[in-house]
């Protein structure tokens, strides 16, 4: 009842509700939202995901200087592949579908529940430029044991068993592939303009292996960071192969542009690595028509 409140509030009354109310008020059901000129529908299927994008809009209170930012580098990017690793529902792949026609937007998840989510939301939209792949990318071929399951699409889900594991969560085994191979085969010949990454602290050790191809092709990467004494060893991965850093403080809707992460504090989750010739006004000026 709480939910259909918040619909009609929303939707019939045009009311914008704080967060502190309309995140009691859940809801299960299709949506739209409206991006780049286009519709894109999502189905809400009672995640706090969802209800942040429906209540606040796109760019609101679920990581909403971050989707703008990987927006406005999607509108940017030449014909390439795109890679959104941990897409969860897709939000950030359908962003970059209805940016850019012209890129490839190749989407993991290894969770079967979330990946049925995922590919829900893909389909009901007309995008044909998503490819989605039901697996981790790892460092082999093989099953991995991931933590942190706990209900129908754990948004923590991870592969690495950190000291913030929900101690009442189970673990499952999911699908891993040997993401060289992929790079080295599905990938190659092709440029990879940009990289979404977001796997609960899995993060650093795949781009320790993919580093090689991000220097190569002038990857710009967006990564969550979750834990500050990680700072030292993203930076030592970047900084040392000439990229600078971006961090997005989300909650405020801004952005401090670095040259080396070292020596500062976690301000927000998620942080851009863009190599040198990136001119830094493209996350410093965004231009407000495009949304």
């Amino acid at each position: 009842m709480a939910g259909v409140t918040g619909r009609v509030l929303r939707e019939v009354l045009k009311v914008n509700l704080p967060k502190s109310l309309y995140s009691r008020l859940y809801f299960k059901g299709r949506f739209t939202i409206s991006i780049n000129n286009k519709l894109i529908t999502i189905n809400h299927f009672g995640d706090t995901i969802s209800n942040d994008i429906y209540y606040s809009g796109i760019f609101g209170n679920y990581e909403g200087h971050s989707l703008k930012l990987w927006n406005r580098l999607c509108l940017s990017v030449d014909e390439s592949v795109v890679m959104d690793i941990g897409a969860y529902s897709g939000i950030y792949s359908l962003v970059a579908a209805s940016a850019n026609q012209g890129i490839e937007i190749h989407s993991f998840e290894p969770h079967p529940n979330t990946f049925k989510i995922l590919t829900n939301n893909i389909a009901l939209n007309s995008f044909k430029n998503i490819f989605l792949n039901n697996y981790a990318l790892a460092e082999i071929d093989g099953d991995i044991l991931f933590y942190n399951s706990l209900g129908k699409a754990p948004s923590g889900f991870s592969a690495v068993n950190h000291r913030n594991i929900n101690k009442n969560s189970t673990t499952k085994i999911c699908n891993g592939r040997d993401v060289l191979k992929i790079l080295n085969t599905d990938l190659k010949g092709k440029r990879i303009s940009l990289i979404k990454i977001d796997i609960e602290r899995a993060e650093l050790p795949l781009l320790r292996i993919m580093i090689d191809r991000i220097i190569h092709d002038r990857t710009i990467v967006l990564s969550e960071i979750l834990d500050e004494e990680d700072f030292e060893h993203f930076d030592e991965l970047f900084t040392k192969n000439g990229f600078y850093s971006v961090k997005i403080i989300d909650q405020d809707h801004t952005i401090k542009i670095l040259n080396t992460l070292h020596g500062t504090k976690r301000e927000g989750f998620n942080v851009i690595f863009a190599p040198s010739e990136i001119d830094p006004k493209i996350f410093s000026k965004i231009d407000q028509t495009f949304f």
